[in-house]
């Protein structure tokens, strides 16, 4: 390569980084806490610092530590482990208290969320590596800028949770699959190795790699057809299942118990006790048992994994009105369709038509993770397949090849998608949809009221000098801790279970979309705002949050 084409890419990697992290800090100081993010980065910083797994152990630590590594450096942090949460539990309201009482919890979020958006960017130098690869640069820059302009890659490269670190690591480990295919080499080896037992210690869906990585392999080698590359794939998934089980008990610091003292036997009868547990599947449940009694994993990983496949089986779902608490196999495509600008949905189409690069391993991961995800009972957010969407970039580049006039109006049509939505990147809708205005009439819950928007909502009562207001809340950020005086209505949220009543009339009333349309109340519950939906608010926050004018009670109405 020459140097000038090196300095050409090294400027073009250096503008996307600047462009991706300003877009995403822009967008994530704006917002308050998603509903997981307390839990998350609460468990990061104990794993890290206390080398205790017992928080929220659906999930395996890496991408939590990695998260907390930015606190863990700080001075100051308050981790009260003589709270009786922390003792005895709730974990929900150990992590309320860590982050809304004994610390500042934006300060600690935004540095926390700054640690994902460099996973982002990492992901971002990836797909321009592969894409130049296979299409060249030209192309390459152009997938980068799709890329940079995709909302829903944005929104969640700016949270802390565990669901963009598997798309980064993930992708990266077919990248780096691929590239060994091509050239065995130590450095491809070691890296593929690497991105993969990152993703596995990161999320339990990383097991999904496996048939990915397998079938991948075996086709390679079914292609070379001669003794070598049958043994080199041998080879590799040897290597790779001796990594995976070492980093596995690394993560946990080579040690059974989920946390150093007495209250490892608390931690295991909380999973023996637990409902879900104890209606999951038999053979999971057998099989967990016979990995802690032998001791064969750690103790945090095994039952993570059950628990989490136990609270997976059933969940009360919502997608274009319907109600379920099962789910649809056609919810994640529809969810899709909806949510990914239609710029991204046409250039993918063409690109699909037109390329035959490396199809394989661009549709292989897809096929896998799409429809595993169609398949579960786990229908609330188009995160859960926010894995496909760098195959889907790769896919797309296929038309910036054979159609080079797209390569300049692809992005530009991507960039004006996104100023539509942005900063409400979580709620973002595609124009065929109707836009994030519309968005609740088809999904609710992480596609668009995830609890992000109580900054928001005190803005707005700074605005229109509102000192109070009657607020259904659909999240774990304290309303308190942004200085919102309110009255707590039903739906809102665990720590303030015990402060629910009526409210306060005339008013005002703000109600989480996910609230209002009733995804986790009982039929009967669910009727408690069902009028509201006929009334135009006077306000919405961020597209999450909707504001009314309410005289009198509203429940009432009708009867």
């Amino acid at each position: 390569m020459k140097f000038s084409e090196r300095i050409r890419i090294a400027a073009t990697l250096c503008v996307f980084a600047a462009i991706f992290i300003a877009l995403a800090v822009g967008s994530y100081t704006r917002k308050s806490a998603t509903w997981d993010e307390p839990q998350h980065l609460t468990a990061g910083y104990a794993a890290l610092t206390r080398f205790d797994f017992r928080i929220d152990s659906e999930h395996p630590p890496v991408a939590r530590m990695w998260a907390a590594f930015p606190l863990a450096l700080s001075y100051g942090i308050q981790f009260d482990t003589n709270s009786m949460f922390w003792i005895n539990g709730p974990q929900w309201h150990f992590c309320h208290q860590f982050m809304y009482y004994d610390n500042n919890a934006d300060w600690m979020l935004y540095r926390a969320r700054l640690m994902n958006v460099l996973l982002g960017v990492l992901l971002g130098v990836l797909l321009f590596c592969w894409a130049r690869e296979l299409f060249g640069t030209t192309a390459a820059t152009a997938a980068l800028a799709l890329f940079c302009f995709e909302p829903n890659i944005l929104a969640h490269a700016g949270l802390v949770t565990t669901d963009f670190a598997i798309v980064c690591f993930g992708f990266g480990a077919v990248y780096f699959l691929w590239r060994l295919t091509r050239r065995f080499s130590a450095v491809n080896l070691a890296m593929l190795t690497l991105f993969f037992v990152l993703a596995q210690t990161s999320k339990f869906t990383a097991l999904l790699l496996w048939p990915v990585v397998v079938v991948l392999l075996g086709a390679w080698a079914w292609r070379e057809k001669n003794r070598q590359a049958a043994l080199r794939a041998l080879g590799v998934t040897a290597l790779l299942v001796v990594s995976t089980y070492v980093a596995i008990w690394a993560a946990y610091g080579f040690r059974y118990e989920t946390t150093a003292g007495t209250k490892t036997e608390h931690f295991a009868t909380e999973f023996a006790n637990d409902l879900r547990v104890r209606t999951a599947s038999p053979l999971l449940r057998s099989a967990t048992g016979f990995v802690c009694k032998h001791r064969l994993l750690p103790q945090a990983y095994a039952e993570g994994f059950l628990l989490g496949q136990a609270k997976a089986a059933m969940r009360a779902s919502y997608c274009c009105g319907r109600y379920s608490s099962m789910g649809w196999w056609w919810y994640f495509p529809v969810s899709f369709l909806l949510k990914t600008p239609v710029t991204l949905i046409a250039v993918l189409a063409a690109g699909v038509i037109l390329q035959r690069r490396a199809l394989l391993f661009l549709l292989w991961p897809i096929a896998v993770f799409l429809g595993v995800a169609m398949l579960a009972h786990l229908n609330i957010g188009l995160r859960h397949v926010l894995t496909i969407y760098p195959f889907v970039l790769l896919l797309a580049c296929g038309a910036f090849v054979q159609r080079r006039w797209l390569v300049v109006l692809a992005p530009c049509l991507m960039a004006a998608e996104l100023l539509l939505v942005y900063p409400d990147c979580i709620a973002a809708f595609n124009i065929v949809a109707g836009g994030p205005s519309r968005g609740d009439s088809y999904l609710v819950d992480s596609n668009l009221d995830w609890g992000q928007d109580l900054k928001g909502l005190k803005k707005w009562m700074d605005e229109n000098n509102v000192s109070e207001i009657n607020l259904s809340y659909f999240g774990t950020a304290d309303p308190a801790y942004y200085g919102i005086r309110c009255v707590y209505l039903p739906g809102s949220p665990f720590f303030a279970d015990k402060r629910v009543s009526g409210p306060k009339l005339p008013g005002y009333v703000a109600v989480s979309l996910t609230n209002l349309r009733g995804v986790y109340f009982s039929p009967e519950a669910r009727r408690f705002f069902t009028s509201l939906l006929e009334r135009k608010p006077v306000a919405r926050i961020g597209n999450s949050i909707q504001v009314y004018w309410i005289e009198s009670p509203w429940w009432r109405e009708g009867k």
